[in-house]
């Protein structure tokens, strides 16, 4: 009598253990997304407006790199045309997803099962992962594109199987950058970090620069054409370059020490960065290419997100990546313990786990500061009675928290600032005002709705 293969059912408890956290995190996340019935944050109604465009028009309202909203959309179709629930599927699937990558990267590295789960564990209950779904939604699903292609970098450097591998890691690149552009550029920092690295330590020189090459090149044709075909979709290609120069310009108004004690930013992000540093020498010191290499350019990432001079408007959204080097080096501190020492093992997975599990519950709780919509289920019903006493020929202009709710709502024409040419160019200029009022006096007009949270006011037209 046979006996069955032994390697085969580790493979499939493995597969199984997997998938298993992945479903955990994706009803996790969901949970978090649905417990309101209106999108949190102020561009969640922006991912409204441009679902819907898709439906009705097949092309997007704004011009954004496309892929996220096609996801959007086709979770849409299948939920039967519920838009909310579309976007939210497609965020906690992708979200989650994100953590699987993670841990094929982190075990092969360390050979070690329970350092892959424990990186698992800590990306999915990360407080800067989780508040990265309450606004940057395409940021959220191309973390799962750049994993990927990190994984996949990671064989080119040190894998065998070189065109299959090769292959897969650029459709990765080439999806991050159909997806959103700080992704994009987090993985092309891999990219270049690894090349560096590899270079530094002498690891197939020829090889490597080879075909990181090929990758660098293709990346610069894929850029190339999406510029010249797709020119309205992929602006946000020059983000980079607005980047480089507010970098460069800045005048030294960020506060860096706020967002590092920040727990969203993550208090524990220069501590866990520590180790990993220290890994890295360590594991220099010894000889361990693979894992020097691994460990200095995540920590080398995770350092260069958090540089005190980048400017406030880029370095909140960069803290949030943090994620991604803070959970790879716990999961391969794991590896470090003495798994016969079976008490230390525990003691220790406790107090690295439970802060950044307490942390992600305090950042995903009801109603908190970074969990919850801009306007209420009020606010959104006095909007559709709104929308239907607005005049033709009309524009209205909104406070920028909740101008993507009024697109939505009410489909009227809309502006940030109010301008005495806006009269050129529109019949009647309307100003809406949510509760409480932010200015010392509301402008010369004639009020048309009074609400418990809005108020719409008919400006009068400037003499001369």
């Amino acid at each position: 009598m046979e006996t069955a293969d032994p390697v085969g059912r580790l493979l499939k408890r493995e597969y199984l253990f997997v998938s298993l956290v992945w479903v955990a995190g994706f009803v996790f996340y969901l949970l978090i997304l649905t417990r309101d019935p209106l999108m949190y944050g102020i561009d969640g109604p922006y991912y409204l407006i441009q679902v819907r465009s898709l439906l009705e028009t097949g092309s997007l309202a704004y011009g954004d790199p496309p892929l996220s909203f096609y996801l959007f959309t086709l979770f849409t179709i299948l939920l039967r045309g519920d838009i909310t629930l579309g976007i939210r599927v497609g965020v906690a699937l992708f979200s989650a997803l994100s953590a699987v990558p993670l841990y094929f990267l982190v075990k092969r590295i360390t050979r070690l099962e329970l350092a892959g789960y424990v990186a698992m564990l800590v990306s999915i209950f990360s407080a800067p992962h989780i508040r990265m779904m309450n606004d940057l939604l395409k940021n959220a699903v191309g973390v799962c594109f750049l994993l990927f292609f990190v994984y996949f970098l990671h064989e080119i450097v040190f894998g065998g199987r070189r065109g299959r591998t090769l292959f897969l890691a650029l459709f990765s690149l080439l999806l991050t950058g159909a997806t959103h552009i700080l992704d994009f550029g987090v993985a092309l920092l891999f990219l270049i970090l690894y090349l560096a690295f590899a270079i530094l330590l002498n690891i197939d020189r020829g090889r490597v620069l080879k075909d990181l090459g090929i990758l660098a090149l293709s990346v610069g044709v894929f850029a190339c054409i999406t510029l010249i075909v797709f020119p309205s979709l992929f602006t946000d290609f020059f983000k980079g370059l607005s980047f480089l120069q507010d970098l460069f310009t800045a005048s030294g108004e960020a506060d860096p020490i706020l967002f590092l004690l920040d727990p969203i930013g993550g208090v524990l992000t220069m501590p866990i960065l520590a180790v990993g540093l220290v890994l890295s020498v360590y594991e220099w010191m010894v000889r361990k290419k693979e894992d020097a290499l691994s460990l200095a350019a995540v920590t080398t990432t995770g350092l260069m997100l958090c540089l005190p001079f980048i400017p406030q408007q880029w370095l909140w959204r960069f803290m949030l990546m943090e994620f991604i080097p803070i959970s790879f080096i716990v999961g391969y501190s794991v590896s470090k313990i003495k798994m016969e020492s079976k008490v230390v093992a525990v003691i220790f997975l406790i107090i690295i786990i439970f802060p950044v599990v307490i942390q992600g519950f305090g950042a995903a709780r009801p109603r908190a500061r970074y969990m919850s919509p801009t306007i209420s289920e009020e606010g959104y019903y006095e909007l559709e009675a709104i929308a239907g006493i607005i005049p033709s020929d009309s524009v209205v202009v909104v406070d920028p928290r909740v101008i993507y709710w009024v697109e939505y709502v009410a489909r009227c024409e809309i502006h940030k600032g109010l301008s005495p040419t806006l009269w050129q160019s529109y019949e009647h200029v309307l100003a809406l005002f949510q509760k409480p009022l932010q200015l010392p006096h509301i402008p010369p007009g004639a009020i048309l709705f009074d609400g418990k949270e809005f108020l719409l006011v008919g400006l009068y037209r400037p003499l001369g």
